[in-house]
């Protein structure tokens, strides 16, 4: 059984919102001085209770080595729990049957654990300008345990030829030749298995559209295909 939670779960700020209330502090304090702000007392009273939250919600690095320690070993043993369930990137982004309950019962189940791992992450780089820092998406699986051939969101797969020996290639000046003929044929190439590229090849240098040599303007000449007596 799980050991209860060792850290706090008080909402920590992030970089980015701890520069933003930093901001507000400095603005409050300039309209406190300013001639033309009238009522001062009211300026004075949100400069207080934003300085006061500020304070409270600021990520508070360790201690000493002893508390780092133990932050650094709940982090992993939170991450570790978090993980266990947890959906993953494409069952996220396609949306597959039970994915919404699936998510759901998931929240449900580490809401407090992601509260806390999150402040650990957040005061383990106090003081950091990275925004990503307490951010659980990095971590998210990429093996999907749900069927994903009826998925509300559908995506495309893309399965490239297998190829046995080494690729047959083609210059940039056959291609255009090719193209000039075939577009379609051209763009299907690299969809190709080697022998069928390898077909294409024979066929450019048997009607004659082998590109070497080159005339003297550079561009690939038609050279006449040999003919058996």
């Amino acid at each position: 059984m799980e050991a209860q939670t060792a850290f706090d779960t008080k909402p920590l700020l992030r970089p980015d919102q701890l520069r933003s209330a930093k901001d507000e502090i400095k603005s409050l304090e300039a309209k406190l001085h300013n001639p033309l702000i009238q009522d001062k007392g009211q300026v004075q009273k949100q400069l207080v209770n934003a300085r006061r939250l500020t304070e409270e919600q600021t990520p508070q690095a360790p201690q000493n080595g002893e508390e780092e320690g133990r932050m650094v070993a709940r982090s992993k043993e939170l991450l570790g729990k978090i993980l266990e369930g947890m959906p993953s990137q494409e069952e996220m982004r396609k949306s597959p049957p039970g994915a919404v309950d699936k998510h759901m019962r998931w929240e449900a189940r580490n809401k407090q654990r992601i509260l806390e791992w999150k402040n650990l992450q957040l005061r383990l780089n106090a003081g950091t300008t990275e925004r990503e820092v307490a951010n659980l998406e990095k971590y998210r699986p990429t093996t999907s345990s749900l069927n994903m051939d009826t998925t509300f969101i559908q995506g495309k797969n893309f399965f490239m030829p297998e190829t046995t020996g080494p690729a047959v290639t083609f210059s940039d000046e056959q291609i255009a030749l090719l193209r000039q003929l075939s577009p379609q044929l051209a763009d299907s190439l690299a969809l190709m298995t080697n022998t069928d590229r390898q077909r294409v090849k024979d066929t450019i240098v048997g009607i004659g559209l082998e590109t070497k040599p080159k005339n003297k303007g550079g561009r690939p000449r038609k050279v006449k295909p040999e003919t058996k007596e």
